[in-house]
């Protein structure tokens, strides 16, 4: 192919300096010969004609080659048959110098095959050189000096394409390690879950990765060659002096800051910034790694969190059993003078109701406290939600609320711990309950998703405002009276057991809606 392509480019360039050659030719002729003849003219214009013809009809570039040589081996006979002066025999050698080009064997020797052909023609016709003494000596002569032409040039093309071959090996290899290397950095941009971007000196962007777009919510052709306002106003300055610093030729790795995305969300990232430099060690542009620590931070919250649950587990364990001891002791005495004197009956009765309460709050210390009895086994999920709707069935008559329930996978199982998962719906609902003293509904939706089951609790009532929201997951904060502040710590404590989820949301006057995921049983998400 390369071989085909060379010969194609060979035939062009000498088709353009034998039309040039062939009007210098004309000119020269028509005004310094003394009595020239035009059909010598017509003949070249017609020879080329047709190997032009040839090329602009897409003839196999050897078969252009080899017509080229004969039309102009035809050419010089011609011509010097009609004037047989000794520069017509010069232009035979020119034949032979014109086919190294190719740098084919096979064109070299046939051109200097035909240039001897002529050469003897006019020999054996007597018409060599009429103007001058010529000897038999001379044609060897002539016939040897063209022979060592063909061999120098042979040499000379051997030579040539042994050069240029090693030159294409050189140059395959290069553009092979090229193109691994700018495959190799292109994929590196493209899959990496970095966020990769590349700027101008001006902060302009030239170019950014999927990640980049994904990260900080700018589609590519919105940004490319726009500077973006991507960094939080009070840290401008710093950011500045950041990339001055890079400009000059440093590199700063992994440092922590915080970004802007599109929406206007404040991110925390970890960037490494460097120069991009040109062959003469000249910064041309800014290179900027940047990682999401989003997910990273709010991991190592949760793990605060759980730590400080894991803390007031084992206090509430602790606590919880050196209460209840003595407590069922003071409950027990204080039962027997309710029920034997009517005269501190009314202190009595409160004192009961206050060591009740002292009970339950003993008791969801209990739960809080991780338990080392839970047992995870194969449940039916509507059975456990039907045991605990049965359970606030009466209560929610009392209190005027209706219970619209939607299950979309009635025959779910889930591995759990039943009663524990119990006790969430039941803390749930009893929450539910409290918000709509007047009444209302409480819309339940499940719905079974590949690898979980989620749980949707919605109520009509009052709400929860939006500065409460945020507390009413920490141990012992409660805006009821008789609260202990524990029901949602324990549900919390209990879904991470079972590596669920839970989300809590609110609006003032609207009610609020609880949203639980919980894994499903193992075999049934294989089915």
């Amino acid at each position: 192919m390369e071989s085909h392509n060379l010969i194609k480019k060979r035939n062009f360039i000498l088709l353009l300096i034998f039309w040039l050659l062939y009007f210098v030719h004309i000119v020269l002729y028509r005004f310094i010969a003394a009595d020239p003849h035009m059909i010598v003219f017509i003949s070249g214009g017609i020879l080329l004609l047709v190997v032009t013809a040839m090329y602009y009809f897409r003839f196999h570039p050897a078969i252009i080659m080899y017509s080229f040589f004969i039309c102009y081996y035809a050419y010089i006979a011609y011509m010097t048959s009609i004037e047989p002066a000794v520069i017509n025999y010069l232009f035979l050698f020119l034949g032979i110098i014109v086919s190294f080009i190719y740098y084919s064997y096979v064109a070299i020797v046939i051109s200097t095959l035909m240039s001897i052909i002529i050469v003897l023609y006019f020999y054996v016709s007597n018409t060599l050189f009429t103007s001058v003494t010529f000897v038999k000596l001379d044609i060897v002569y002539f016939i040897l000096f063209t022979l060592i032409t063909m061999i120098i040039l042979l040499y000379c093309a051997h030579f040539s394409k042994k050069l240029i071959a090693i030159k294409t090996v050189k140059m395959n290899k290069t553009e092979d390690e090229l193109y691994s290397a700018q495959e190799y950095l292109q994929s590196f941009f493209t899959y990496n879950r970095d966020a990769i971007s590349v700027f101008s000196l001006d902060g302009k962007v030239i170019k950014v990765n999927d990640a980049f777009e994904q990260i900080y919510g700018w589609k590519a052709e919105e940004i490319v060659g726009k500077a973006i306002p991507f960094i939080p106003a009070g840290l401008k300055g710093g950011a500045e002096s950041r990339l001055e610093r890079v400009k000059k030729g440093e590199k700063l790795v992994a440092f922590e800051t915080q970004d802007k995305r599109k929406d206007g969300k404040i991110i925390d990232v970890e960037i490494t910034v460097s120069p991009i430099f040109n062959r003469d060690q000249q910064v041309v542009a800014l290179f900027g790694i940047s990682r999401d620590l989003t997910e990273e931070k709010e991991t190592e919250k949760f793990l605060r969190k759980t730590d400080k649950l894991s803390l007031a587990g084992e206090m509430a364990a602790g606590i919880a059993h050196e209460i209840r001891n003595p407590l069922t002791s003071l409950n027990g005495f204080i039962q027997l003078i309710h029920e034997d004197s009517s005269r501190y009956h009314s202190y009595t009765t409160i004192m009961l109701s206050e060591l009740n309460r002292i009970n339950s709050i003993v008791g969801e210390f209990l739960l809080l406290a991780k338990p080392h009895d839970t047992v995870m086994k194969k449940h039916a999920f509507s059975t456990i939600l039907n045991d605990v709707i049965l359970l606030y069935e009466s209560e929610c008559v009392l209190k005027n609320v209706v219970v619209k329930t939607q299950v979309e996978a009635p025959h779910t199982y889930i591995c759990c711990d039943a009663n524990q998962i119990k006790q969430v719906l039941i803390n749930l609902l009893k929450n539910a309950l409290e918000a709509m003293p007047s009444g209302g509904e409480i819309h339940l939706n499940v719905t079974q998703h590949t690898k979980d089951l989620t749980i949707f609790i919605k109520d009509t009532g009052v709400g929860i405002p939006s500065h409460l929201l945020t507390h009413i997951q920490k141990p012992f904060f409660t805006t009821k009276p008789s609260g202990t502040g524990l029901g949602l710590v324990v549900i919390k404590n209990i879904l991470y057991q079972h590596k669920g989820t839970f989300e809590i949301k609110s609006t003032v006057g609207e009610g609020t809606s609880v949203s639980l995921t919980i894994p499903l049983w193992e075999q049934e998400i294989n089915h």
